[in-house]
């Protein structure tokens, strides 16, 4: 087990005999789960639990082949779960069984980037796990091959390429073998690293040699290859990232760094526009990762919405287990065609007739903690730079922010994050309609 400032490890067996690596900090208070990006893991939120543990209890989990959370070398070909992806659909069942079997509650999620995109899934998925979800900069799309459910994979196109390859692992040898001679070695070389850690930070001073030591050191295990490659041709989940917004029924933070040269300002503000209720404060300066590079200013952020969302009457909620749209036989042989059994994303969540509502207005929660529409703080980091948290309303505020905003909606629905249908009317009371362009 490590120790130090990266936290002791600990694990939790799962499926395809893998062993689940977490990090867990603080002994009372509200439950957090911090959920990591691609390509790092629990570790990379050394900065913000160090602090959280004193009033909060802090969870931190890697994700399946990230991180030090691997299934066992060589990967069965013949396990209960069935084929190994490492898709969306894979690690939010993850997520599932780490609430369930280790937290053992109802947890706030908090989740950066890949962490963002799978906290919404859990959510919407699971919304007897997910007391409130923090967003730090989620990324609204995942994956370009489509869900295997969906017409577009049954073309012959994809038929084709799924004899070929269909994203499990282990992968085709010789397909590993391109890989490997063209990208591998460059990828994942120190100096790549380098440059795009200070492509995605704010701050543009090198990074941390031990940053960059942790992130080399997951790409060195005997499964990391077939990890990315599985990664890169899995499936995308069966609802888009629209559709997944419009099925959350809790409280949403939505905590951007303006400067993400990545998940621009334009997709917190479209999130914001799209989720009317939740409430969008803005970092500055700060990057793709701002748990990371700049942790006063999140956990100030976080710590106070979490006891805004604590101090307020909890909502009673009758709520239904999900249950999978397959009969067990039927499951059982689309599992084994390696497709994952699809969940049913129905309106799991209703209130009894004299709950409070599941979301409050951003105005009322930004009273409740000190940080009215439009008011601000200011937040010295550990190493002397200033931040600045806004609370904003997510409207374009430029025309060059207007233009950016009708670009990238068309990136988005050529990467299936947006949706092109429904208003999203239903969502404060779960129930779900598919998602339209905000």
């Amino acid at each position: 087990m490590s120790t130090g400032e990266w936290g002791e490890e600990l694990y939790f067996d799962w499926e395809y005999n893998s062993q689940i690596c977490y990090r867990q900090k603080g002994e009372s208070g509200p439950p957090i789960l911090m959920l990591h990006g691609f390509g790092v893991g629990s570790w990379h939120f050394h900065r913000n639990w160090e602090d959280l543990q004193h009033d909060h209890r802090v969870w931190a989990v890697d994700l399946l082949g990230q991180g030090r959370s691997w299934p066992a070398q060589p990967v069965s070909t013949s396990d209960a779960a069935g084929k190994l992806f490492f898709s969306v659909d894979t690690w939010t069942r993850q997520l599932e069984a780490f609430l369930e079997q280790v937290v053992r509650e109802p947890a706030y999620v908090a989740g950066n980037s890949l962490g963002g995109y799978l906290a919404v899934m859990l959510a919407a998925r699971r919304p007897d796990l997910v007391k409130g979800l923090t967003l730090l900069n989620a990324t609204p799309f995942w994956a370009f091959r489509p869900p295997r459910a969906s017409a577009q994979a049954r073309s012959w196109l994809w038929r084709a390429l799924d004899r070929a390859v269909d994203g499990s692992v282990p992968v085709p040898h010789s397909l590993k073998s391109v890989i490997e001679r063209y990208w591998w070695d460059t990828l994942r070389s120190p100096a790549t690293i380098s440059a795009m850690l200070q492509l995605v930070y704010a701050d543009k001073s090198p990074p941390d040699p031990p940053l960059i030591s942790r992130i080399v050191e997951a790409t060195q295990h005997p499964g990391a290859l077939d990890a990315f490659t599985s990664i890169v041709l899995s499936p995308k989940g069966e609802l888009s990232f629209d559709e997944l917004l419009d099925r959350l029924a809790c409280p949403v933070l939505l905590l951007y760094g303006k400067e993400d040269p990545w998940v621009r300002p334009l997709w917190g503000q479209r999130l914001k526009r799209r989720l009317p209720e939740a409430m969008y404060l803005e970092l500055s300066p700060a990057g793709h990762c701002p748990h990371h590079e700049t942790p006063a200013a999140v956990n100030r952020a976080l710590r106070a919405w979490v006891a805004a969302q604590e101090a307020r009457p909890q909502p009673q909620l009758a709520l239904a287990a999900p249950s999978l749209s397959t009969t067990a036989g039927a499951g059982a042989s689309a599992t084994a065609a390696g497709a994952s059994a699809a969940y049913s994303y129905g309106p799991v969540a209703t209130l009894d007739t004299v709950a409070t509502p599941l979301r409050e207005p951003a105005e009322v929660v930004g009273a409740r903690m000190g940080l009215p529409l439009h008011s601000s703080w200011d937040v010295t980091e550990a190493d002397g730079r200033h931040i600045t948290i806004s609370h904003i309303e997510g409207s374009p505020r430029s025309v060059a922010e207007q233009l950016d905003y009708a670009v990238w909606m068309w990136l988005g629905r050529a990467l299936g994050a947006v949706g092109s249908s429904g208003t999203g009317s239903a969502r404060g009371s779960g129930s779900g309609s598919s998602g339209a362009a905000a």
